[in-house]
């Protein structure tokens, strides 16, 4: 029988992701796994993910020493499930409902994939409708603001932000990987960038990871890599761009009430725009309720602290490459990766009820950096 160590350094009260290296060639056992504290009352569900495995503990205490036998269930917890709701639709489904839908429909007015609807506690909607759907009292500009993507306004020169003349696209390629289980489900999507003639620019991929976090909150992993397949890419310097991006609901842009606020303790677009910042937290009102959208850069990023493209309006995005775009006095940035080399980004979403600080937003932080720890001890 397998016994898992599980250690925490830090206090966190919301569910916790914790990933345990397993040794090459171990046996897991057949079927649904759980841990089982020994000695305690805690007993969680628990995934493989290659050679990880996943368990999401409902919180952890600075100081946490357990032992957790590892176990088979005959009969798997509800958890996280995808749903093909077309042939370029592709659902990711909690226990209490879905959560958002993948849509990668290619042509001349569907230009890059992207995330609609994103549903938050209750089923609200946090990221805007438009232009996927007119819903009266939306805003209605910046069409290629959809929902929840990745893009960025400067790859060797082409615009792969806007859908302005002479836009770039993200042309979807495969959808592969795909996970469902008790304690996350996702998938991973690979795309090519192209310029307007379809000339490529760079091979992406990328991987989401939601968690079976429970009713009050949605929480995610979601990482972006670019691969320079053909040749150099240089990604420009502008504040057109982000590598993980939102447009809110419009009931919660910061013109209408809602609070944008970030890891240096900055309120409001004026505090937070272009700035760097290990996370921020886009928080309004939903159908009378408090919700926000949480966003953290990984240390491990390139030019973390990233900046943030953040706007009153309802826009959020993060923004490595570019600095002077932002702030005149600093030089220019940019990056330049080298044709082979591979980028990785890595962000964590949580979508939660009330403000950061009624969210914990740095305790969340600082417990994905920091968190717990596992290993394989017998």
């Amino acid at each position: 029988m397998a016994i898992i160590e599980i250690t925490a350094d830090l206090d966190h009260a919301g569910p916790t992701p914790v990933e345990v290296p397993l040794p090459a060639g171990m046996a897991l056992p057949t079927g649904s796994l759980r841990l089982v504290e020994e000695g305690g009352s805690l007993t969680v569900p628990a995934q493989a993910d290659g050679d990880t495995l996943v368990a999401l503990l409902p919180g952890v205490r600075a100081g946490m020493r357990s032992r957790f036998r590892l176990e088979s269930v005959s009969v798997a917890p509800a958890g996280v499930k995808l749903r093909e709701e077309g042939p370029t639709r592709l659902a990711i489904v909690l226990p209490d409902g879905v959560f958002t839908v993948y849509n990668y429909e290619f042509g001349p007015k569907e230009p890059k994939p992207f995330f609609y609807p994103v549903l938050g506690p209750g089923g609200k909607a946090v990221t805007r409708n438009f232009p996927m759907k007119d819903v009266e009292g939306e805003d209605k500009d910046h069409p290629h603001h959809r929902s929840f993507w990745t893009a960025y306004g400067d790859v060797n020169g082409v615009d792969d932000w806007s859908q302005e003349a002479k836009h770039g696209y993200q042309k979807p390629v495969k959808i592969l990987d795909k996970k469902e289980g008790a304690t996350f489900g996702g998938f991973t999507a690979t795309n090519l960038w192209t310029s307007e003639d379809e000339k490529p620019l760079l091979d992406e991929r990328r991987t989401i990871r939601v968690y079976n976090a429970g009713p009050d909150r949605r929480l995610l992993d979601y990482e972006v890599e670019f691969i320079a397949a053909y040749g150099d890419v240089t990604y420009g310097e502008t504040k057109e761009g982000g590598v993980l991006a939102f447009r809110v609901a419009s009931s919660m842009d910061g013109k209408r009430g809602g609070r944008l606020e970030n890891s240096n303790g900055g309120v409001g677009e004026k505090e937070v725009w272009g700035k760097g910042a290990a996370w921020l937290d886009y928080s309004g009102t939903v159908d009378g309720q408090t919700l926000a959208l949480g966003m953290m850069d990984h240390p491990g990023n390139l030019n973390h602290p990233c900046y943030w493209h953040a706007r009153d309006y309802g826009l959020v995005g993060t923004n490595p490459f570019a600095q002077a775009a932002f702030d005149k006095t600093r030089p220019m940035r940019g990056h330049t990766q080298k044709k082979g080399e591979k980028l990785l980004f890595k962000y964590r979403v949580l979508i939660h009820k009330g403000t950061a600080k009624e969210g914990k937003m740095e305790e969340a932080y600082h417990a994905w950096i920091q968190g717990p720890k596992g290993k394989v001890s017998g």
